[in-house]
């Protein structure tokens, strides 16, 4: 399994996934903001275009899977282990086109506690987190909603 150094603030987390998933850095993809519970990322239309002049869905696919898996690289930093994060699976709804800059929001879940125990105990464990895309000009309905189901496994020396 591929390990990276702990990732333990935004910027950490802008250079690894410029770095480890080079597609982030031709979608020109931000680390926006991050408390703890959730973690905000963006990326402008002008990359992430599709012919009607809307966001791609697979760019804003991207994005929310992403954004999962870079606030779970954050919270294993916090527990103080490393591993290796892969999704597993994740499902899509697209609720209205996105004509402007792409932002996405991942929040833990309230299963996020037991997910963190088992994975301590066990090594391994899976979760899944909602991202979400919100538009300025309607902040109160999702553009679009995806759940990924992440697979984290430490690595054991």
């Amino acid at each position: 399994t591929m390990s990276h150094p702990p990732i333990t603030s935004i910027e950490d987390l802008q250079s690894s996934y410029h770095s480890l998933i080079p597609i982030s850095a031709h979608m020109g993809m931000s680390v926006e903001a991050y408390d703890g519970r959730s973690l905000s990322v963006s990326a402008p239309l002008e990359n992430n275009i599709n012919h009607q002049l809307s966001a791609f869905g697979g760019s804003l696919f991207s994005l929310a899977a992403l954004a999962g898996w870079g606030i779970l690289q954050l919270k294993l930093a916090e527990l103080g282990v490393q591993g290796n994060t892969v999704i597993a699976g994740g499902d899509v709804s697209y609720q209205q086109p996105v004509f402007e800059t792409l932002r996405c929001r991942c929040t833990l879940p309230p299963e996020y506690d037991a997910f963190a125990s088992h994975l301590v105990q066990n090594g391994k464990a899976s979760l899944v987190l909602q991202s979400q895309f919100h538009l300025a000009s309607s902040p109160e309905t999702a553009a679009m909603t995806f759940n990924g189901k992440y697979a984290v496994r430490l690595d054991r020396d």
